[in-house]
């Protein structure tokens, strides 16, 4: 049998693993800025609502779906994702809201992008109710 000199296997497996930490090393910096996309369900949530005026009629969830780097979506909390908007600026009726990233309230320092979302043309009802 032809076994190799022990010093020679020895050098063999050692590179052997630093190849293997290498390509790890790689894998896990270059791994992460590959681009995701991931779909959620958020609900719609509203601030700043005056006292006398109530919903109507709006839709409690809108799905979502972002794109951005992998490490990014990974790191967003999305349990804490809503859309919210800013009902004072709102009148009385049926109308349509637009969402953006700002109403995600998305952190601007990832690149996290609103891709699409559902339904594609949300509305809103409101109704003031007089006091007395």
């Amino acid at each position: 049998m032809n076994n190799p000199p022990p010093q020679k296997n020895r050098h063999s497996n050692l590179l052997k693993g630093i190849a293997l930490v290498i390509g790890y090393t790689f894998w896990y910096i270059f791994g992460g800025s590959h681009a995701s996309v991931v779909t959620l369900s958020v609900p719609l949530c509203f601030y700043n609502m005056p006292a006398s005026t109530h919903i109507v009629d709006a839709p409690e969830s809108i799905s979502i779906t972002l794109t951005g780097k992998r490490a990014d979506i990974r790191a967003l909390h999305q349990e804490h994702l809503a859309v919210h908007l800013d009902a004072s600026c709102l009148r009385n009726g049926k109308q349509p809201i637009t969402i953006t990233e700002r109403e995600l309230m998305l952190p601007t320092t990832t690149g996290i992008k609103l891709v699409q979302h559902s339904p594609s043309n949300p509305t809103v009802e409101l109704s003031t109710h007089e006091t007395s």
